[in-house]
This record gives structure tokens, sequence and C-alpha cells, in this order.
């Protein structure tokens, strides 16, 4: 049996719809569908069938409904997942805060200033310092406050919170100088000093807001800082030319540790300088007290007479009244023997004797039998002591006895023993006093060696003069000697603590002084005195301890490593380092071991003569010179015929040497050669050349200046005072060879000759040639100096006639007066600048200046010099002609005079010329205690308030080259046109470009080759692969240009340094980038901007800037890349282009992240079956008959199932939607494992070398590494935005496809199917319209482009003007005003424009496309009126379902699966194959084609051409055949394939899917009607044409013959139907016995139970 065609099927429906309409239904007819005897399987068929037919039309609507609402589902997953992927809502609130702040005012700008005015506005957006108050302290930005910096309120002093080194800076000066040179005044004002650091984690400014300067000519400056932070420090000296300023920088700390130790040596040494010299009084007081008197006599009063003739007499004087007088009268009783020995009763006796007779002392002293002559000495009236005799004559034992009585001799004998008493007086109160006197003033001794050595330090060390002897206040020595005072140490140190001492109190006055002290009995107290000082006081003082002086920092106990000591141990370091009582070694001693202390961080030399000494060898090599070996040695004398004293080793031939001395006098040749002439050249070159003290005693220093000096005999001058000489002492001429062999190393600088005329003569025109040579140089000195003040001359003088910032300034005051605020700042800025500027160059003029005048101060000083030397010349000539000096003398006095000269010429010819061009002199150091600042932190720069910045700012400048513009008739208005890329260096560093705010006159050497400033910053030599250029020829000038060192590479022709150079980064075009680092102050980051806009960043030849910025939103989690492009136009102006972006790379961080990553799984595995379901659609085998076929025969027809599919649109949108989400899950895949995952960034990227530069601001760290790894992060975020970019546009393309399908899926509902059968129904018309409506919209942009491009924006590009023109569609017409605006001819094309447009595309094509609209739209809206809508639909779908579900409780439950299979079976419906329900829907959506009002599907239309081919006439083989046709065979029957092909072609050409609501009028009885009236039969026919009459009887014939063959074609179509109904009917039958049963059956069951 055929099974149900899709004509039979859509005819069904039709009908179904029809009779439902009608409202035929079962209870209206209840006997028509019921089955009566004899109506046969056809009506019983016709019945299941429109049973199954319902059935299947609810099932498939169910079907669509599931469908949409699955699709539906998919579609609301993926817009989630997008939504929560995309999160807009929040990646705007982070876009809409960094736009604001970045993005400038306009899309255009004019010039360069306003390229800098947007980056110096985002700088002072963005780089703002923290405020300082707020209660946080943002380390390390804001500090503790040290000096001037930091801040005190948030984060305290600095000296309290770290461990810091206390510095003491310690300045001397003493700017006296020659006279003739720079005023002393001059030198003092223009110098100045500051301490600046070079690295410090804190402000790069110097520590001292101003400069010091100084405020007297000679002084000292001191100053302690306890707050000056770890890192390197440069005590900068500037304009110091002369070295008139020494001093150090030392650590405090350490400078009184070392004045600690220092006054404990001086403590005591004074200490032990006291007690050895009362030691030693001691010893003389027990060395008299262990003599006799007549030792004592003989030893000390001895000396007190005048001489040793009235010693003697004194002595005899005594020892005879001693000797004799016992028996001598003394008034009325004898002298007596007692009274004899009387005057040794205090002393020690002779021998060793406890006692002594008188007897004895006579044995011992007395003569025997001697004759005496009775003297004594007096003082006559003329004040002279002579020998008075008592007798006349002398006294002999036998006339003695008779002179007892006698007067002259009682008073002789008186005197002598009073003379005697007076010895003995003497002798103890020698002792007395050593003992008592001078003993109490042995605290002189102690003070006289602190004085000593206070003036040492004073002289030597000054800076521990306060430490020493100033700051110590305490009074506790032993307690705490470091702080105690040196006037409390020194007493505790003599007398230490020992107490008491007795030996002290038996030496004390009243017990020395006593009357009855005997010398003997001192002399134990003596030797008490002595031990306890030397083993009990002095032990005891030594053994003082000395703790290790700790320095407090902070409450922190930090020790030196100083060893805790005794006074012992400083003592003997001291005195390692042979310290004594008036010298004291240096600190930095290394004999002091632990005591040697270097507290200096940095020091220089200088004073008042420093000149003389310093840079000799640039500045006056001549005076710089090398030891020589002296042969003879040299001893001056005050003869002048002998001036020199001279001794020379000599050898023998034997290998003995000795000591010669060489003989004569001046008047003797070889004495002059041998001895004078050496002698004289060692002084005159010692005082002259400088040697730095290298030389040895037995050498000279022998320099080139000193080899000029000529002897006596050789100069013209000392000639002349010869010739006139009255006292012509003969001087003997030089011996030339031995002079030479003398002064072997020296050099003469003319061959003597014998004559005298022509050595005077060589000798004069050797002075003038020296004269000569020194004014040249003097000479070229002062050109140059008047090139360079000319130059500065002409600088000043331009900058004077430069009115353009006075009119600026006038200007801006006359806006300032229209209230424009703005532009009186930017005045008041260029104010400033100006001003600076004018500073600067003054500086500069007066240092000029100063040049000039020390050229002229010294060329009048050597003017001066020579008529000084000329006026003594001629002094000495005068004296040596009156005979007033002796021609030896004069000579003496010429050489004097010469050596005065010579030193004179050096001291004012260095006195005018500077020690160093450099105009500062660094003195680094380094400050390290260890204080652990975290210095690589990075300053948060935020974007608005939470959007923090990432690493800086980038930008990057592209450049061309300037080139001959192409030919033309106006190369004379202008030649130069743009030209190709350039990579070569420009601009110039304004740190040396005078005239600017970031110039520095202390680097500004006047492009001096000799050691200039800017090779410190721009180092020609440091270049990669040694690249420098030197000395290029300029092709303008053809001069030859950049000498050594300023290479081409880095420097301009006028020896100023470029200030940006080419630098490639990837992904960029070669270009110049510059960097601001997040870490730039706010003043370094405008610092930075007036770097590069003073160094003309940007110019004419700059094409085109980018900038680039990062921030991060920590809260939100999301980064934004922003970047923009100025574009340098031709036309003159600056186009500019922008992207701000947003992207959160942390994909996985919350838990919302995590969920929505496992709703992202499942979308891919729902995109992917969707994907691989439609491959299966296309490539797959559908029906059971393809299914059946081999695998080779699948693949084969693989190719025509895909052309089958593709052949509806519908499939192309489905299949192009599931590639594209396919294609975006995995560009989501690649982005958040490929790019997201591993992005990094670093906070910060340390690109150059300081950002708190002097100059060079731009020089690189590491070569550029951190600047290439800074753009390749840039570089990655831009790729990472790029690829999600790229996701969600396509992503959009996806949304407009899911959209389309969603529609498609719709359109089963006629309600829901409105819009898309609207937009079908008027698709033609739309598509007419666009064609039409399209050209007029072209034709009106390209004319608005055209006109009006030139003068307006929004046409100036024809795409520009075809968005103007929709715009206009859409009621923007604010270009209209534009178009008024316009003048001539132009604004009434624009009107004309305007209107016509207007009236003819928006009033009347837009209305046109409107109406087309509705009217498809109403047309549909007729005819789904009907109909019913999607809620009673689904009411009644979703009722039915329940049902079904709920009568799968019940036991006769039938599936609808099952019921359907069953319908399909009764009704017929089951085909050969067996396909079931797939084949039915698919039939069910077959095209028809209508003919003759007659659907015909592809099955029909086959028969028919079948039987068309049966009934056409056979080929013609003797038709005319073409010639092509001969070689070319073609058959005219077609082949049952071939006639299946042609249907189906014409099916798919022509066809139609039928819709369900169409029904057909003409059908509806087909099924029940029964066969055609059989033909009448032929043989009638043939009697009624033979009953005709014959003349009628061909034309009956003829009608009869039409009518047959019309009746016999009836009657074939009959029979062929027949044929195939009985077919059917057979089928049917055999079929029929089977089922009916099963019907019956199913009819009489009893049906479930409603509930």
């Amino acid at each position: 049996m055929r099974h149900f065609g899709p004509n039979k099927t859509a005819l069904h429906f039709r009908r179904a719809k029809k009779r439902a309409a009608e409202g035929q239904d079962e209870a209206n007819d209840p006997q028509k569908y019921r089955l009566e005897e004899g109506d046969g399987t056809a009506q019983a068929q016709v019945i299941v069938r429109e049973l199954y037919l319902k059935y299947e039309k609810q099932l498939q609507r169910w079907k669509d409904y599931r469908n949409l609402f699955l699709f539906l589902g998919f579609v609301m997953h993926f817009l989630a997942i997008l939504y929560l992927q995309r999160s807009a809502d929040i990646a705007y609130k982070v876009h809409s805060t960094v736009q604001s702040v970045v993005l400038p005012g306009d899309n255009v700008m004019q010039n360069t200033d306003d390229v800098y005015g947007w980056l110096k506005n985002l700088l002072t957006e963005v780089w703002k310092d923290p405020v300082c108050g707020d209660g946080l302290c943002e380390a390390p930005f804001e500090f503790a406050s040290y000096s001037r910096f930091g801040c005190r309120a948030d984060c305290g002093k600095l000296n309290e919170v770290q461990n810091l080194t206390s510095i003491q800076i310690d300045i001397y000066y003493d700017f006296s100088h020659l006279v003739g040179s720079i005023p002393a005044s001059d030198l003092m004002q223009q110098a100045s000093w500051n301490l600046c650091p070079v690295s410090t984690p804190y402000s790069s400014d110097c520590y001292f807001d101003t400069d010091v300067t100084f405020d007297r000519l000679s002084g000292e400056q001191h100053y302690t800082l306890d707050d000056a932070p770890d890192g390197d420090w440069n005590l900068v000296v500037k304009r110091d030319i002369f070295d008139k300023i020494r001093g150090a920088v030392r650590d405090a700390t350490l400078v009184n540790i070392a004045g600690y130790y220092y006054k404990i040596y001086i403590a005591a040494a004074a200490a032990m300088a006291e007690q050895d010299f009362e030691i030693s009084l001691l010893q003389q007081a027990w060395s008299i007290t262990n003599m006799t008197l007549i030792e004592y006599a003989n030893n000390t009063i001895k000396a007190s007479y005048p001489n040793a003739t009235e010693y003697d007499a004194a002595y005899s004087w005594i020892r005879n009244t001693t000797c004799t007088c016992s028996n001598i009268m003394n008034g009325s009783a004898m002298f007596g023997d007692d009274t004899m020995i009387l005057f040794l009763n205090q002393s020690k006796l002779p021998d060793g004797r406890i006692n002594l007779s008188y007897a004895d002392y006579k044995s011992l002293y007395c003569p025997v039998n001697g004759a005496i002559q009775p003297y004594e000495w007096k003082t006559d009236s003329n004040g002279n002591r002579q020998l008075v005799y008592v007798f006349n004559s002398t006294i002999t034992d036998t006339n003695f006895p008779n002179m007892v009585n006698d007067t002259k001799l009682r008073d002789w004998c008186s005197g002598g023993l009073a003379l005697s008493l007076s010895w003995r007086a003497n002798m103890a109160n020698a002792v007395q006093s050593l003992l008592v006197d001078k003993r109490q003033g042995k605290t002189a001794v102690r003070n006289n060696v602190s004085t000593t050595l206070r003036n040492y330090i004073q002289a030597y060390y000054p800076e521990l003069y306060a430490p020493v002897f100033t700051d110590p206040s305490g009074t506790v020595p032993l307690q705490d000697p470091v702080s105690a005072r040196l006037d409390y140490l020194m007493p505790v140190y003599v007398d230490s603590t020992v107490s008491p001492q007795p030996a002290t109190l038996n030496l004390s006055r009243r017990n020395v002084n006593y009357s009855t002290s005997h010398l003997l009995d001192l002399r134990p107290r003596v030797d008490a005195r002595i031990i306890e000082v030397n083993s009990l006081i002095r032990a005891t003082v030594l053994a003082f301890p000395i703790p290790a002086m700790r320095a407090i920092y902070n409450a922190t106990d930090y020790n030196y490593t100083f060893p805790d000591t005794t006074v012992g141990g400083v003592l003997d370091a001291f005195r390692n380092s042979n310290a004594n009582t008036t010298f004291l070694p240096n600190p930095t001693n290394r004999s002091l071991g632990f005591f040697r202390i270097s507290y200096n961080l940095a020091s220089w030399v200088g004073n008042t003569s420093a000149y003389m000494r310093c840079n000799l060898a640039d500045r006056a090599p001549d005076y710089v010179g090398q030891c020589v070996a002296m042969k003879v040695t040299c001893v001056s004398t005050v003869n002048d015929m002998v001036p020199y004293t001279c001794s020379r080793n000599e050898t023998y031939s034997n290998g003995t040497w000795n000591i010669i001395t060489v003989p004569g006098s001046i008047s003797n040749g070889t004495y002059r050669t041998d001895c004078e002439v050496p002698c004289d050249k060692r002084f005159d070159c010692n005082t002259i050349c400088e040697c730095f003290g290298a030389c040895s005693i037995t050498e000279f220093c022998n320099c080139t200046a000193c080899n000029g000096l000529e002897a006596a005999t050789e100069d013209v001058q000392f000639g002349d005072i010869q010739r006139v000489a009255v006292n012509k002492t003969y001087i003997a001429p030089l011996n030339t060879a031995r002079h030479r062999s003398v002064l072997a190393g020296g050099r003469r600088l003319q061959q003597t000759n014998d004559t005298l005329l022509l050595t005077q003569l060589n000798n004069l025109v050797t002075s003038v040639g020296n004269l000569s040579t020194k004014q040249s140089q003097i000479s070229d000195q002062m050109t140059y100096l008047k090139g360079q003040v000319d130059q500065a001359n002409r600088i000043a003088q331009a900058r004077a006639n430069d009115n353009s910032v006075i009119d600026a300034i006038n200007a801006g005051r006359a806006e300032i007066k229209q209230g424009q605020e703005a532009v009186a700042a930017k005045l008041d800025e260029i104010l400033n600048k100006q001003n600076q500027a004018i500073q600067a160059a003054q500086k500069a003029q007066d240092a000029l200046q100063s040049i000039k005048d020390l050229a002229t101060r010294q060329e009048a000083a050597v003017a001066n010099l020579e008529q000084a030397v000329r006026n003594q010349l001629t002094a000495i000539q005068n004296a040596a002609f009156r005979d007033i000096i002796s021609l030896s003398q004069a000579l003496a006095l010429w050489k004097r005079a010469r050596r005065d000269r010579a030193l004179t010429l050096k001291a004012a010819m260095l006195a005018n010329l500077p020690c160093n061009s450099n105009p500062v002199a660094p003195n680094a150091f380094t400050l390290d205690n260890k204080n652990n600042v975290d210095d690589n932190t990075s300053r948060e720069r935020n974007v608005g308030l939470t959007n923090r910045v990432i690493a800086g700012l980038l930008l990057h400048q592209t450049r061309t080259d300037v080139t001959n513009c192409t030919k033309s008739k106006f190369e004379a208005i202008q030649r130069l046109c743009t030209g190709q890329s350039s990579r070569s260096s420009y601009g110039v560093d304004p740190v040396f470009k005078r005239g600017t705010t970031s110039y520095n006159p202390d680097f500004d050497d006047g492009g001096s080759t000799e050691s200039p400033q800017v090779v410190t910053f721009y180092n020609c030599s440091l270049l990669p692969n040694n690249v420098a250029t030197y000395d290029v020829i300029n092709n303008v000038t053809k001069q030859v240009v950049n000498p050594r060192p300023y290479c081409a590479e880095l420097y301009n022709p006028q020896k100023l340094p470029y200030a940006f150079h080419v630098f490639e980064l990837d992904g960029k075009e070669d270009g110049f980038p510059v960097y601001f680092d997040i870490n730039l102050s706010q003043d370094g980051a405008q610092a930075w901007y007036t770097y590069i806009n003073e160094g003309l960043y940007l110019d004419q030849n700059t094409r085109q800037m980018t900038a680039e910025l990062v921030t991060y939103n920590a809260q939100l989690r999301i980064f934004s890349y922003f970047y923009i492009r100025f574009y340098f136009s031709d036309g003159g102006s600056i186009k500019i282009t922008h992207r701000l972006n947003t992207v959160r790379v942390e994909l996985d961080s919350t838990y919302s992240d995590r969920v929505r990553f496992g709703f992202e799984i499942i979308l891919s595995i729902m995109i992917f079956g969707m994907l691989l379901y439609n491959l299966w659609q296309i490539f797959a085998p559908q029906t059971a008959s393809e299914r059946r076929e081999g695998w080779v025969r699948k693949v084969l027809g693989s190719g025509k199932r895909c052309l089958r599919y593709f052949l509806s649109g519908w499939h192309w949108v489905e299949f192009v939607s599931n590639c594209l989400l396919t294609t975006c899950m995995i560009i989501w895949w690649v982005f958040r494992q490929k790019y997201a995952k591993t992005f990094e960034i670093d906070i910060r990227y340390d690109v150059y070398e300081s950002l708190t530069p002097k100059a060079n601001y731009l020089a690189l760290n590491a070569t550029g590494a951190n600047l290439t790894n800074a753009n390749a992060a840039f570089s990655d975020l831009r790729e990472l935005v790029d690829m999600l970019n790229w996701y969600f546009a396509l992503n959009g393309i996806n949304i407009l496809l899911l959209i389309a399908r969603v529609l498609k899926l719709m359109d089963f509902q006629p309600r829901l199917g409105v819009v898309t059968r609207s937009l079908w129904l008027a698709g033609p018309d739309l598509i007419h319209f666009a064609i039409v409506a399209g050209m007029v919209f072209i034709g009106y942009a390209m004319m608005a482009h055209l006109i009006f491009g030139n003068a307006i924006e929004a046409f100036a590009t024809f795409g520009d003007s075809i968005n103007t023109c929709f715009e206009i569609l859409l009621g923007n017409i604010d270009v209209n005003d534009d178009l008024r605006a316009l003048g001539g001819l132009q604004s009434v094309a624009g009107a004309l424009f305007f209107w016509s447009y207007e009236l003819l595309v928006f009033m009347v094509l837009l209305n046109f496309l409107l109406a087309i609209i509705v009217d498809a739209f109403s047309e549909v809206k007729e005819k789904t009126q009907e109909t019913v809508g999607i809620h009673t639909e689904l009411f009644t779908l979703l009722r039915d379902k329940w049902r079904s579900l709920m009568g799968a409780c019940s036991s006769n439950y039938i599936s609808d699966s099952k019921l359907g299979a069953l319908l399909r079976q009764w009704g017929g419906g089951e085909d050969e194959d067996g396909d079931g329900d797939g084949n039915n829907n698919q039939a069910d959506k077959r095209k028809l084609l209508t003919i003759l009002n007659e659907d015909v599907d592809e099955d029909t239309l086959a028969e028919v051409l079948k039987e068309c081919l049966r009934d056409a006439p056979a080929e013609d083989l003797k038709a005319r055949r073409s010639f092509a046709s001969r070689f070319f065979k073609r058959r005219q029957v077609a082949t049952e394939a071939e006639i299946r092909l042609a249907a189906h072609y014409i099916m798919d050409r022509f066809g139609a899917v039928p819709d369900d609501d169409d029904f057909d009028d003409d059908y509806d009885d087909e099924e029940l009607a029964g066969p055609e009236p059989p033909a009448p039969n032929p043989a009638a026919g043939a009697v009624a044409v033979g009953s005709v009459p014959a003349g009628g009887r061909e034309a009956v014939l003829e009608k009869e013959r039409d009518q047959l063959a019309q009746a016999l074609e009836r009657l074939a179509e009959v029979q062929r139907e027949l044929a195939e109904g009985q077919r059917n009917l057979m089928n049917g039958q055999k079929q029929l016995a089977e089922q009916q049963s099963k019907l019956v059956q199913l009819m009489n069951e009893q049906p479930p139970t409603a509930t």
C-alpha cells in the first residue's frame, strides 16, 4: 500500500480545519463516522486517518512548544553567562571614573600646547602626594620629619623612630687672596655650600633650604645635624675657585668618642706630669739631704757666686773661721767649739758619722799649722765687689793667741760664722722649698700640660676641641668619666682616691719647716712620699676603669666596638703613638690600636694659599717638579763671600769614601761651580717648584720654571750692577763643563760665551723671549676670554631686546581685565621662568666677567712685578755704585731679588688661574645605620579614589625627517615637507639650555673641552660597541663640529646634549619613549613634565604621540587600559583617537565566579552538542533506506545530503549560529586559560637610573630592559583586552542570530509568527524600496561630502557624511547650523541640500517604508485574528499532557507513542520501509506545486512526467542535427531516475511548503466520491456516425473523433486511478482482518475513570 502523500496530508489538514470552522463534528452527525456494513475498508481508513492527523498535529504542536521553550532556556542561560562575564554595570563604574580624568575635552587640537596642557592636567590630577595631617602615615612616601622635610604630624620625627648618624659639619675658610687678583670679598660672596642627597629613601632636595653662605673673610662654621637619614650624601661646595675652604663631614658620635679618649689621655698626661714633677722635686730634696754641707756648697751654693774665685774665698773664710775662732772672745765669752760646728747640725756628717766633735772637724777640714790670711769680700762705693784683707799679715799659731781680743779678728770670725750659718740655712731652705713651696707649684705643671695640649688640638684637631674642653659638664669623674670635665678629672688622676695619704701629711709645711726638724729626718718622709706616689697613687690611677662610650639612639643602646679599658690602657695606647705632653697623634694613627677612630666621613683641603699648589699639572705645569739627587750638602752661612758650607762624598779607587768640604769662596770658580750654584739652585727650586713633599733630604725639587733662572755672571741685570760697583769684589766665572756635570738632570737655556758682551746679549734675548712667550700666552687667554665675554654679551643683549615676553605679559594683563584667570596663571608662570632664566644668565655673566677680570688683573700683576723687580735692581745698583754695599753683598741681594721675583711671578699667575673650572666640588659620603627602609615600595597613584595606576604613564612618539617637497610652481613659498620616519636624536637637555627653568648654571662650562661637566651625564665612551663619532663636517657651514668629547650621537653641533633618543619597543614603530614613573613625587612629576616641555619633546617633526595608562581597582578587581593617540596631520591639526577598556582578569576569585565557571562548562557542553547535532543533521543518513546503504554509499551521499540541507536559508542561519557560538566559547577558554590566568604585571618598573637626576633625566636603567618589560606588560594587557572585545563582538552577532532562530521557532504559532510573516510578506517590497532609497541616500551623502566636506567636519570624509545623513534622519539637525554659517554659494547649496533632503528622504521615503511594513502587518494580522492564543493553546496542551501522565498509573494505560504508531498502522500510513514518525514529519514539510488549483507533490509530478513520456512521439532520426550533435549523441527517452530528478528539481525550484491554515474548498468530497461515469461506448458512437447524412459525415466524424479521443483520455485516466485504487485496496484488505479485531477491542475497552 502506498503511504500518505504530502498532498493528501495537507488536504486532510485543510478539511479538518474547514469542518471545525463549520461546526461539523461528531456530535452533530453521530452516524457519519460509524462503520456500516458494506462500506468497505476505505471508509475505515478515512476515519483512522482523520484521528491520526489530529493526533499528529497536536503532537507536533507540543514538540514545537517544547523546542521553543528549550531554546529560550538555552538563550537565557547563554545571556546570563555573558552578563556575568561582562559585569558591565560594575565595569562602567571604573570606565566612567577613568574617562572623566584621562580623556581630553575635544577630539581635535590645534597646537602642541594643547597636548602639553592635557598631559600636565593628567599629571596634576593623578600624581598627588599624600596630605600631611590626615592622621595616616603613608610610608615611605610620607615619612618622619627631618630638617624641613617629612610629615611630623603623621609620622613623628625621624631621629625618634630610626637609628641615625649624628653628623658634624666643620667648615674653615679664609678668603684672603693675593692683591691684584679677585678681591677676597668677591670670593666670599660667590662661595657657598649645601648638604645634598645623592641617593636617600626620602627627599631628594638639599638639607638646607638655601645654600649656606659666608659673612666674614675668614672664620669657621660648625653644624651638628642629628636627623640626617641614611643614604648617599654629598657636601657640595660651590664656586670656591681657589680652594679657600676646607672642612670635613664627621660622625659626631665618633668625634665625641675620640674626644673622650683624648680627654682621658690629656687628664692622665697632665696628672702624670704633675706626679713626675713632684717626684722630681722629692728626688732633688732627697739628694740634698744625702749631702754634707760642703758637698751641697760645692754642688749648689757655688753656682750662686759670680765666679769660682769669689766662692773659693767664701769657702776659705768659713773654713778659717771655724778652724781658728773657737777661742776668740765674742763679748764677754769666747765663741767656743760648739759654735764652730753649729753650721753642720742640719746636714749629713762626713764619712757617714753620727756625731762629730770639734776636734774631728778640725782634723777633717782645718789646715795643720798653716798660715791664715784673713780676708772678706766687700762692695765699694762704685758697686764693685773686691777682696779686702783684715790684716796686712798672716796669722799663725804663734801669734793667734795674742789676738783673741782683737776687734777686727772678732768681726772677721763673726762674719765667717754667720756665712757658715747662711750656707746651712741655704741648704735647709732648699730642701724645705722643694718639699713645700715648689711642690705646691706642681699644679702649674699640670695646667701647663693641659694648656699645651689644648693649643695643639686647637691647631691640628679643632674638631676635638669641643668634646675635650667645652662640651663635658660632669663633676663626678670616677662615676661618669664620659661627661666629666677635664678640670675635675686631672685632680683625681693626680691624688687618686687613696685617703689618707700619711706621707703627704708628713711633708706639710708645718712639719717640714719646724725648727727642730733635721734634714736627715726629712729623708724618710721623702722616700715614703715617692713610694706613695709611684706605688700607690699612680697604680691606683692607672687602674681607674674607663668604660667604652656608648651611643644612645632612640632608646637603642648601640655600642661601638671599643673595649672597656683603664687610664693606663689609654696612656699606653697614646704613648705607643709617640704622644707626650706636647704632641698628640692623629686619631687615625694605627698605633692607637682599639682607640683608632676614623670619624671623617668626607674631608677636603684648602686654605688661603691652596691656590699655589692645587691642580698645578693643568694650571701651571712648569711648576710641577721632580726630585733630583744632590751631590753636595749645603749649609747656609752669614758670610757673603762664602754663602754656603758645602760637603760631598768622595769615593776612592779602593772603594772607601770620605766626606770632603768644598774649599774657597765666590772668588774661586771651583767653589762657585761645585757649591754656590748647586746650592742656589736647590734653594731657588725648592722655593719655586712643587713636589708635594716627595723629596728626601738629599734631593731637591727641580722644575721647568726653575731651570729658567740664570746664574749671576750670565744675567744682564747683574752685569750692570757689577760694572757700576765701587767695591768690586772678584767673582769668579763659572766652569761651564763642571756646571753641566754638577747640574745633571737640569737644562741650560743658553750656551755661555767667553765674551761678556755676547753673554749679556744672549741673556737679554732670553729674557725678552720669555717675556714675549708669557705675553703671547696672556694674549691668547685674553682673546679666548674676550670671545666668551662677547658671546655672553650677545646672549644678554638678545635677551634684553627680546620683547616677546613683555608683549605676552601686556596681552595677558588685558585678558586678566576681561576675567580670564587661567591666562593670568599661565603668564605668571612664563614670567617666573623668564626671571629665573635672567638670574641664571646673570650668574653666568658674572662668572664670565670674573674670568675677564682675572685675565686683566693677571696682566696688571705681571706688569707691576716687572716694575717692582726693576726698582729693586736699580736700588741694588745705586747702593753698589755708592759703595754702600760690596759686590758680594749685591750678589746676595740680587739672588734674593731674583728668587722673590720668580716666587711673586708664580703667585701672581696662580692667583689668577682658578684651581678648577667646575663650579661645584662634590664631597661624597655614606650614612648607614642598617635602618630597613623599603625604598622599593611603589607610590599609590589613583585615578579617582580607588583606581590605582599601575607602573606609570608611557608616552611614545614617532617622528619624520624633513625632505624637499615635490616640484611645484610655488616651491619658493616652502620647500620642505614631511619625509620618512626618523630615528635621529633631537631636542636639548634643558638643564644645559639657558633660558629654561631647568637650567643649572653649575653645569655650564661654556663648551670647554677640558673636563666638561656635561660629560658626567652624557659620556660618549659608554656608548655600546664604541660607536661614537667625532669631528663631523657640517653640510651647511662646511665646518668641523662635534669635537671630542662631544660625539654626534649624543650632542648637537653646538655641543649641547640631545634630550631624546630612539629606543625600540616591541609592537611599536621606532620612536622615542618617555615614561612617567608612579614613584615620582608630585613636584617630581611636574619637573619631568617641565623637562620634556622645555626639551621640546613635541615639535614640527612629530608625526604622532601615544600615551598608555593602566589602572587596577582592587575593590572591583578590574583593570582598565587607556590608550590615546595624537596624530599630527599634514593639515596642521592634531587628531585624537582613544580607547578605554576594562577587563577582569581574576576569574576564579570568589564563590560566584566558581559558580559561573560551572555554568560555563555546562554552556560549553550545550554549544558543542548543538554543533555536533547540526553536523549530524547535515551528513548523517536520515531515512531508513539511506541508513541501510553501505558505508561507501553513505560517504558518497554525504555531499548530496549537505547540499540538500543548505538549500534552506534557515539552515544556514542555524549552522552559522552554532559555529559562532562554538568559536566564541573557544575564544573564551583561550582567553581564560592562556591570557587571563597567565597575565602578570608588576606594580612598578624601575625604568630610569634616577627619579631625581641632576641632568639626563631619560638615562635608562639596565640598558632599557625594564622599559621593555613595562611595554611588554602593557602590550599583554592590550592583547587581553582585544581578545575580550572580539569575544563580546562576536557574541553580539550571536545574539542577533539567536533572535532570528527564536523568531523562526515562534513561527509555528500564528500569533507569535506575526513579525516574521509580516517581514516575509513585505520582503519583496522592502528590497525594491531599499534599492530606490539607497540610491537617493548615497547620492545625498556624496553630494554633501563634495560640496561641504572642505568646510564642515561632519562631511569631511565620505563615511562621516553617511553618518551625518543618517543622524539627520533620526532627528539630529545640529549640522544645519554649520550649513547656515557657510558663506557664498555654499550657503545656498546648504539650504537646498538640507530642505530637499528633509522633504524627499525624511518625509517621503521614510513614510513609504513605514507604509510597506504596516500593510504587510495588517494583511498577516487579518489571517491570524481567528486563531487560538498561546495561553489557551498552552493550557490545552499542558492539560492533555497532564492527563496522559496521570493515565500512566492505570493498568489500561497506552502511551502516546504506541497510540500514534497504531493509528498510523491502521490508517494505512505505515510505509513499506517502516520509516515511522520521522518520515511523516519530513513528509509534512515537503513542498507542493499548485497547478490548475490542484496541489501536486513530487511523486505525483514524477508520475505525470512519466505518463507524458509514454505518449511522446518517437525520435525523428532523419531530423536535421547540428554539427555538435553529430559528435555528442543525446537520448530523447528519459529513464525513471531522470524523471524523478527532473521532478525533484522542478519541485525545489517552484514548489512551496503548504501552510497549516490553508484549505481547499474543491477537495471536500474527493475521497468519498465514486468513480467517474464510464466513457461512451465506441460502437454506439460509430453507429451514430454511420447514421449521419453524407454531406455532414466528415464533420460529424471529425467531431466524434474528437469526442472519442477525449473520452479515451478520460477513460485512461480513470483506469489508471482505478488500478491504483485497487492496489491500495488489496493491500488494505490484507491488513484489515488483522487490525479490525484490535480496533474493536480498543473501542470496547472501559476508558479510565476521570479524577
